[in-house]
């Protein structure tokens, strides 16, 4: 759970979220969010270690999610917070928020808001079943070739032997993909979604407009 709070990615939206601490409540605006933490605009600094309480509602038609944290550091551009005894609800909240925002932000928007693709659109987006040559750059030591699964623009299945080692939920992978029609092999940036005994799901992030419609006829190609 600690390596996998350190390495699951934080996405910027500007909630409104309220904190309070040593009695004093402050309304104002996330600047980022992941399912273990946030950090929030303050006009204050707040002494690490500190225990605050979070009061964060979420665009999904819940109630607000009332959270115990405890301050981590304070930045230029805010406070980072740290979630404490986070319960499995709140937790799946968060989680799917945030996973949704990671949809957005891989079909290419800019910035991730609150107008976010669902979950669903991701398990709809057409796969291909194909064996590509794909190398795959961690930003650890983990570095390797290795085969494809399956292909879609949203992301990519990647086969791993049981002994590899494989990089933690959420780290940032450079990924360097062979094409079977001669073209330039296609180069991405991508997230560790998934980890399985034998396998890794890719989640694509930040593609721009050409590098999506290379996917996309890659992807219609394999599928003929």
């Amino acid at each position: 759970m600690g390596q996998d709070r350190r390495r699951y990615p934080r996405v910027g939206v500007a909630l409104d979220v309220s904190v309070e601490a040593a009695g004093i409540q402050w309304r104002r605006k996330t600047v980022d969010l992941s399912p273990y933490g946030v950090k929030v605009a303050m006009p204050v600094r707040l002494r690490p270690e500190m225990g605050v309480s979070v009061r964060l509602p979420l665009p999904d038609g819940g109630s607000p999610l009332s959270l115990a944290g405890r301050v981590v550091r304070t930045d230029p551009d805010g406070i980072a917070i740290s979630f404490v005894g986070l319960q499995a609800l709140a937790f799946a909240r968060l989680k799917e928020f945030v996973d949704g925002l990671l949809v957005s932000l891989s079909n290419g928007a800019a910035r991730p808001d609150l107008s976010v693709a669902p979950l669903s659109d991701r398990r709809r987006a057409p796969r291909a079943e194909a064996e590509l040559d794909i190398n795959v750059n961690a930003e650890t030591s983990h570095d390797w070739q290795g085969k494809t699964i399956n292909l879609s623009t949203i992301g990519v299945k990647v086969a791993m032997p049981p002994t590899a080692s494989q990089p933690p939920w959420g780290t940032g992978v450079q990924l360097r993909l062979s094409t079977p029609n001669g073209q330039p092999p296609i180069a991405a940036t991508a997230l560790v979604w998934r980890r399985e005994p034998n396998s890794l799901a890719l989640l694509f992030v930040g593609l721009g407009n050409e590098l999506r419609e290379r996917l996309r006829t890659l992807v219609d190609s394999l599928r003929q």
